[in-house]
């Protein structure tokens, strides 16, 4: 499977990923990340059972704050 993420393209040996999986394949463990699959955005409760497929477009933004 093909996907552009955050911009680049990228290549998994699968034909869909759960958002969470997709985020522990890439390490991405800040607790701030928002998710957007295709331009919709993907609620933290809906990453084990939203898929990414073959093409996708995913946006993983790790949010920051401070003062």
């Amino acid at each position: 499977m093909k996907i552009m993420l955050n911009g680049k393209s990228e290549a998994f040996p699968c034909d869909k990923l759960s958002v969470s999986e997709l985020l522990d394949i890439k390490g991405w463990s800040f607790p701030l990340i928002n998710v957007s699959i295709n331009g919709k955005h993907i609620p933290r409760d809906k990453w084990d059972v939203s898929t990414v497929g073959n093409n996708d477009r995913v946006e993983a933004i790790h949010l920051m704050s401070g003062g």
